[in-house]
Order: structure tokens, then sequence, then C-alpha cells
């Protein structure tokens, strides 16, 4: 055999093939690409004889055709991708924080061309194993066209090699390796986005192309701070919250104030209040600095306004979270987080119309994610259509079983179709190190009042619950719904008072729909509070 017959590595087989890594080893183990492995050594050492490729091929071909495979006719191109997690490649595992880093900038790089509807970090990394292919992955995500590639660190120097593929022909349009020292890694990644737009054929706005240009965080040192600190904030406990304040803080004292790092320093600090570490004001206050010296450098920042609008949200101040978060959606049409809060604005403040377009547009950027999955069944919820949201909550719960707030959630949608024993089932099956969340004894007590029983619902709230609850729209809604059930009007009526308060005005689904208020419907203070409701929800504006 020639040593020019032989391909050498998985990159020299993938592009003799002209499909990517991931493709070719998915048809080594499942169609029997002939790879070869050398003895004595890594299994990932491996060579091909491209004779032999040649012949697989012909047999492959042969072989769709005597089955009757039709041809796929390639649709006009959607100008949609996603951006698989990067694979870390570095001798030091250590690394990884990188990798994942540079996928979410490239994520967000690319979202910034506004012709181009880029999926969100949280579903594309639902797909991280690689396992599936092309198609599947881009069938499951949306999108036509997938950004895949790996990332070799060291101390003192970088390799990002990336690959664009058309996942409905498997075929790489474009690929790249880019080599230089760690402080490349700004025209590196400006370089592979613009070379993704090319390839695309994408034009440009001046505002787009100036976006792209520039860099958030102009400073390395300050840059891996940040990205250290997003690593450590995606792992929602408390330990982990505070490194990535501190970490976002030292990238402060580096360079100075700057938007992308105020605005996620801002967003940490309301993690605590998230993660249900600290619901006090402390936060929130952290918070509302944050937002101020975002405005006070860029006045019309769209992270500014989606950071003020969770502030006012987290206040209960939805009519002013709302304007907020229009104002950053005008900027960013696709941003996830900022159309998931809105949808949940307009969902507790009896505008489901109003929700309904941008939940097709939540679904589209962000379809893997489990909260994003069962919002439109929220919608449903709050329209009366109780049996059509038991499926969807289901789904988030096989989606994230660890989940304390999931469980809750199935739990709560099924009280409300009165499958009270099916919830006590549920309930049963909550983790062991979970118990004593707030979201567990809150499905304990609602289970527990919707079948009656008053004392064992009581006991399952703590004064110290009882303190967290009153920080949220959601859990005063459920207290007061548990408390209705177990025949509490007092209890029930404080707890409403509360939740409307923290901003769930939706009228029409306390006056008509929640079937937990139907013995209360009648009683005068319950009138009282309807009568608020209602001229807060009509005076709303949308």
């Amino acid at each position: 055999m020639a040593a020019s017959d032989r391909l050498n590595s998985w990159k020299e087989i993938a592009r003799y093939l002209n499909r990517s890594v991931r493709t070719v080893r998915r048809w080594e183990e499942q169609e029997r690409l002939p790879v070869h492995r050398h003895m004595h050594r890594s299994l990932a050492s491996v060579f091909a004889v491209r004779s032999e490729i040649d012949a697989w091929r012909r047999r492959r071909i042969t072989t769709a055709v005597t089955d009757g495979l039709a041809t796929i006719a390639t649709p006009p191109r959607s100008r949609s991708i996603a951006v698989l997690p990067f694979l870390n490649l570095s001798a030091d595992d250590d690394n990884a924080y990188f990798a994942e880093g540079l996928t979410e900038e490239l994520t967000t790089t690319l979202a910034k061309v506004r012709t181009l509807r880029v999926t969100s970090r949280r579903s594309s990394a639902t797909l991280r194993d690689g396992a599936k292919g092309a198609r599947t992955i881009a069938r499951q995500l949306g999108v036509r066209y997938l950004l895949e590639g790996s990332v070799r660190r060291t101390r003192t120097h970088l390799r990002i090699s990336a690959l664009l593929i058309d996942a409905t022909s498997d075929v790489i349009l474009w690929s790249e390796t880019y080599d230089g020292a760690l402080e490349d890694v700004f025209t590196i990644q400006e370089r592979c986005a613009r070379s993704v737009v090319a390839a695309l054929e994408l034009r440009l706005t001046a505002g787009d192309a100036e976006r792209l240009a520039e860099p958030a965080v102009p400073s390395l040192p300050a840059y891996d701070c940040y990205l250290r600190a997003r690593y450590e904030g995606w792992r929602w406990r408390r330990e982990s919250i505070d490194r990535a304040t501190c970490l976002l803080q030292q990238a402060l004292e580096i360079i100075g104030e700057n938007v992308r790092l105020l605005t996620a320093l801002g967003l940490a600090h309301l993690q605590y209040r998230e993660a249900g570490v600290d619901l006090s004001e402390g936060p929130l206050i952290e918070a509302e600095r944050c937002a101020a010296k975002v405005f006070a450098l860029d006045p019309g920042s769209a992270a500014g306004f989606q950071l003020r609008g969770w502030i006012q949200y987290s206040r209960g101040h939805i009519q002013s979270a709302v304007r907020d978060l229009k104002r950053s959606l005008a900027q960013e049409p696709h941003n996830a987080d900022t159309l998931l809060l809105l949808c949940n604005c307009y969902l507790i403040s009896g505008r489901v119309k109003e929700a309904r377009p941008l939940l097709a547009r939540l679904l589209k950027v962000d379809p893997l994610t489990p909260i994003t999955r069962c919002m439109p069944a929220f919608a449903d919820l709050m329209e009366g259509k109780f049996s059509a949201a038991i499926r969807p909550y289901q789904q988030m719960l096989e989606m994230d079983p660890a989940n304390p707030v999931a469980r809750l959630f199935y739990i709560w949608v099924l009280i409300l179709n009165r499958r009270s024993e099916q919830a006590r089932v549920i309930l049963a099956k909550f983790p062991l190190e979970t118990l004593d969340t707030i979201a567990a004894r809150v499905a304990s007590f609602l289970t527990r009042a919707a079948a009656g029983d008053r004392l064992e619902a009581q006991s399952a709230l703590t004064p110290q619950i009882e303190s967290v609850a009153k920080a949220t729209d959601m859990f005063p809604r459920f207290l007061a719904q548990g408390f209705a059930w177990a025949g509490m009007r007092a209890a029930a009526l404080k707890w409403l008072r509360t939740a409307i308060d923290r901003g769930f005005i939706n009228y029409p689904f306390l006056a008509r729909h929640d079937p937990s208020f139907k013995g209360l419907r009648g009683d005068p203070k319950f009138k009282e509070l309807l009568a608020v409701v209602r001229d807060r929800w009509e005076r709303f504006a949308a």
C-alpha cells in the first residue's frame, strides 16, 4: 500500500469524505465505515485506506438506490444556525471553561447579525455528546446549519478549529484552523464569525459589521475572568455564584467599568435569588448598582435593559419590566432569556394573546430547554385549558428529573386537573437532597392541602419557608391555592394578596378559570381583591 493511499487521522478521513469528524465517527460506528486502529497505540490513533473508503462509499450508494431511498431535495437556504459545544482538546481539563466560553461567545457574536437566527447556548449544550448525526441534531434544534469545532489551549498559545455544516446534505461548507497567541482570541472570534456570515451569503448592515468587530471585553486577563465566571454561574450553587461574582469584580478591576462585565455581575447577583440562595434585598440592590453603571456607559444598552427588566420583575414591577424587556428585544430579537422573561410577564399579567407570538419565537431559538418547552402549556393554563398542560409539564420533569421546581410544577398541574393521587406519587419521588428546598416544601404543602389534610399541609410550611416564599409571584400564588383547597380562607386571601402585590394580575384566570378559588368567589374580601386585580389588569399596557 502506497503512503499516499493512507489517511492518517480522523481529520484526514473527514476531509477526504468532505464531512465532519463527528459524522465519520458515527459512520464507523453505525454504517461500518472501514477505519483501522494502530496496534499498541491509543484508540484515538486511527488510519484509513482511500481505496477501501471508495469501495465502501460505492456500496453505500448502491444500497441506497436498491432500497428505493428518495433523494432529499435541499430546501432554500434557511437563515438559522446552532453553535455546538466546541470540544476541549487541551491537555489540561481545567481549560474546559475556555471551550465553553468560546462556544457562547461565538453564539453571542453571530446573534448580532439580525438576519440570522441563532439557537441559544442552552439548547445546543444538550447535544454536546455528539452521538447523533448532523441531520438529527439540526432537526431537533430547528436549524439548517451547524457550527462545530475544537479548542486546544496552552499557557501561551491557542489553536481553534471550526467547520460549518449544511445539515440537509451533511456537507461541510467551510472549515478553518486558526493558530495564534492567546491574545489573538478576539481576532480569531471575529474572523470565524465573518467566515460563517460569508459562507451563508448574508448581507451585513453597517451596524452588524461594527458589532462583529468590537470585542465585548477587550483584555485577555479580564476576558479570562469573565469566561471563568460564566462557567461557574451555570452551576447555580452558592459557592459557584460566589466565585463568579469575585471573578467579575477582578475583571472590572483590570479594565475598569465595562458593559458586558457589569451586566454579567448584575445577573450573577440576581442568580442568588433565582437559585433560592438569597432572597433578601441585598442582591437586588447590587444588581441595581450594576444597571446604573451600565446606563451611564451606554444609555441604549440592550443588555442593560434586559438586566433592569429582571430587576423590575423581581421587585414585582411588571409593567416597568415589560417596557425594559421590549426595548432590549427590539435590539436583540432572538435573545432567549429576554423572550422567556417577557412571555412570563405577559402571562402573569393576563396578556396571553400578546405572549403567543413571542412563545413561538422562543421555541425556535431555544427548543430543548425544559422551561421553554412548557411555556406554551403555561399559556394554556392561564386560559383554563388544564388538561392540555399535563403532558408538557410531564415532559419538563422527564427532561430535568433532578430539578425540584420541575417536579413542583408537574404536581401543581396534576392538582389543577384534580389528579391528587397521581400528585402524591410524584411527590414521593423527590430526590432526598432536595427535600428541604422551598420547591419540595411547597409541593408537599400543595399535595396535602388539595387532599384536605390541613395539619399535614401546615407542617410542610416553616416560618423560614413562608418568609422566602414572599419574594416571588409564583410561591405566594401556590400557597393561596393550597390554603383555598384546604378551606382556610383567611390564609388563602393573605397569600393571594401577596401574589398580587408581586405582580400576578391575571384577572381572567383568577375570576373564571382557577378551580381552587371556586369556593371563595362569593367572599366579599375576595371580591375586593379581584376588583384591585381587574383595575391593574385593565390599565396594564402590553
